[in-house]
């Protein structure tokens, strides 16, 4: 299959419930063992030198899900819309498959899911990313 082939790296809120909850959910690893997860707030110690790509690329962390595919970035509806079409079509992904499954309905979601995260954050009192 084409994901064997894939060299995968997801940059996530490892500080936020739902980002932390959606990749352990998901099983990201078991279906991607070449993914590779990164938690965003361990960046500036664990990876200086791809925190300043990012920044050179114009890729705000704490406004988007990021992953690289291959070495291409793709960022928040695009990595959703992604992964699902990746995953495996478990009885507990389908919805999750059907939904996101979609450019449009992935788009018309993400700002909805970023709006969600930013109002848990700020409920439990967690700092934005700063970068």
């Amino acid at each position: 299959m084409i994901r064997h082939l894939m060299q995968l790296a997801l940059i996530y809120d490892g500080d936020c419930p739902l980002c932390r909850h959606y990749v352990a959910a998901q099983r990201l690893q078991k279906q991607f063992g070449e993914l590779t997860l990164l938690n965003a707030r361990d960046l500036p110690e664990q990876a200086p030198l791809l925190l300043a790509e990012l920044h050179a690329l114009g890729l705000v962390i704490n406004q988007s899900m990021l992953l690289r595919v291959d070495g291409r970035w793709l960022k928040g509806a695009e990595v959703l819309q992604l992964l699902a079409s990746l995953n495996e079509a478990s009885w507990r992904n389908r919805l999750w498959l059907y939904w996101f499954q979609s450019a449009d309905r992935a788009r018309f979601s993400y700002p909805l899911l970023r709006a969600g995260r930013n109002l848990l954050l700020k409920l439990l009192k967690i700092p934005p990313l700063p970068y």
